[in-house]
């Protein structure tokens, strides 16, 4: 059959044919032209990506540049006040920084391409021109999307473990 006489059809059919195995790949968490895609290696990855941020900034003394998405992330810090739009290259002024991430879990939403850590973060902090934070002490949640091959920053919430009230009335019926 001559190449302009192909239908849509057997057009779509070649398509799927072609994209079936890479779908296959991804739903099963199998390999893609040599690529592993599981959940495992995406724990591994990200679990290293934030003991090696965490670790080189307490080397520094200071917080370390974060690997953000293309799109920025979105994120509640622990000291309050409204959520944060941060782009690539934002810098948080922190005057010392000793903070150990503990008990990392990575779920892995889609395979090689987004998954959430949960994780507490403990030490001392202090930010320019404040006091030290001596028992600093939160949850974090942090959303990771991976482009370009590499895991990226999408979206963190660090909410305190001391002193946190949690949800009341008054707070429910103003959202409401």
């Amino acid at each position: 059959m001559p190449l302009h006489r192909i239908t849509p059809t057997v057009v779509l059919l070649l398509s799927l044919a072609m994209l079936g195995p890479a779908l296959s790949a991804i739903a099963t968490g199998s390999s893609i032209s040599g690529t592993s895609v599981d959940a495992d290696t995406d724990s591994a990855e990200i679990k290293t990506l934030i003991l090696d941020h965490h670790t080189e900034s307490n080397r520094r003394n200071e917080l370390a540049p974060v690997a953000l998405s293309s799109e920025g992330s979105v994120e509640f810090w622990s000291s309050g006040g409204l959520r944060q739009h941060v782009k690539e290259g934002h810098v948080h002024a922190l005057a010392s920084h000793n903070i150990t991430p503990k008990d990392i879990e990575v779920i892995s939403l889609v395979p090689g391409q987004a998954a959430v850590a949960t994780f507490y973060a403990e030490g001392s902090l202090q930010a320019k021109g404040a006091d030290t934070v001596t028992d600093y002490m939160t949850r974090v949640t942090h959303v990771y999307v991976k482009e370009d091959g590499q895991w990226k920053r999408r979206s963190a919430h660090w909410s305190p473990i001391k002193g946190g009230a949690g949800a009341t009335p008054t707070v429910l019926e103003k959202k409401s």
